[in-house]
């Protein structure tokens, strides 16, 4: 099954758009903030891309505390 998660995950991946645009970070957000359907373009910036960023670092502490609790063996008897 992770095997299979994980194949996915790279095809997602691979399939991502990695070109740079040219005219910076600043004119990239203020012609394609209204994507996000929010008003306003520091909650669109904080909603959007902040968001996946902070879901990523909850299932990265997610999964190490519970590699931790496996790796010390569990509920102990």
């Amino acid at each position: 099954m992770a095997l299979i998660l994980i194949i996915s995950l790279l095809f997602v991946l691979a399939s991502l758009d990695y070109s740079k645009n040219q005219r910076g970070s600043y004119a990239y957000y203020t012609t394609h903030w209204e994507e996000v359907g929010v008003p306003n373009l520091v909650t669109a910036i904080l909603a959007d891309w902040r968001g996946y960023d902070s879901l990523g670092e909850a299932v990265l502490l997610f999964a190490s505390i519970t590699g931790f609790y496996l790796l010390l063996g569990g509920k102990k008897k």
